[in-house]
């Protein structure tokens, strides 16, 4: 090889350092990549818990049999106008006792008027006594609550399935909720995975007609 070929050509160590410089450099774009779609999901993940779903933790018997203590659902609000008969979880503000998020079925919406027969454990909504499939048993708790009750605007009247074993509504302690403590409406259980699934509307309260 002449000289002049000898000064044209490449240093060894020059190329190494090039070729060492381009490795670094893709794996701080690869890392960039990485991180950008970490954000991408986070940000998803936000939005999704904090306007579409989230999950919340059934706490307490007060829900038997319809749920377990223990048991994880998926709640949302989006676009959720309460109706008599759903499944929601209320945020801490509801309870003035222990302060306590809470899982109830709503009974009554704004306007209508709640009565109970505590001796017969049976259930008034204006004037019409309601048909409760989902209950453990006949309701005969009572809490301090002095019925009939009609139900403030903007508020709800809840109670648990577990009628005699629930801190609801019918105490002075939660009484009536405003709407805007409902966290969400129960919409599937995903744990424990034997019970997973949609939670059905065949809690809807039915009015039970006088026979003819």
């Amino acid at each position: 090889m002449d000289n002049q070929s000898k000064r044209n050509a490449p240093a060894p160590q020059q190329n190494s350092e090039q070729s060492s410089s381009a490795k670094k450099k893709n794996k701080v774009s690869e890392m960039l990549e990485y991180a950008e779609s970490l954000s991408l999901v986070f940000t998803v993940m936000l939005l999704i818990f904090t306007f579409i779903a989230r999950p919340a933790t059934v706490d307490g018997t007060s829900m038997l049999p319809t749920l377990e203590n223990g048991e994880r659902l998926i709640i949302s609000h989006l676009f959720y106008e309460p109706k008599a008969g759903d499944i929601v979880v209320l945020c801490g503000e509801a309870d003035r006792e222990d302060g306590k998020n809470l899982v109830k079925r709503i009974v009554a919406t704004e306007g209508q008027t709640v009565d109970i027969d505590f001796n017969e454990g049976e259930v008034y909504i204006d004037g019409e006594r309601i048909s409760e499939p989902y209950i453990l048993e006949p309701t005969r708790l009572e809490e301090g609550i002095k019925f009939p009750l009609t139900v403030p605007e903007g508020e709800i009247f809840v109670m648990g399935d577990n009628r005699n074993g629930s801190r609801d509504s019918r105490s002075n302690t939660i009484g009536t909720v405003k709407e805007e403590y409902i966290v969400g409406r129960a919409l599937f259980r995903f744990y424990p995975f034997d019970r997973f699934g949609k939670i059905e509307n065949s809690g809807r309260l039915n009015i039970v007609k006088a026979e003819e």
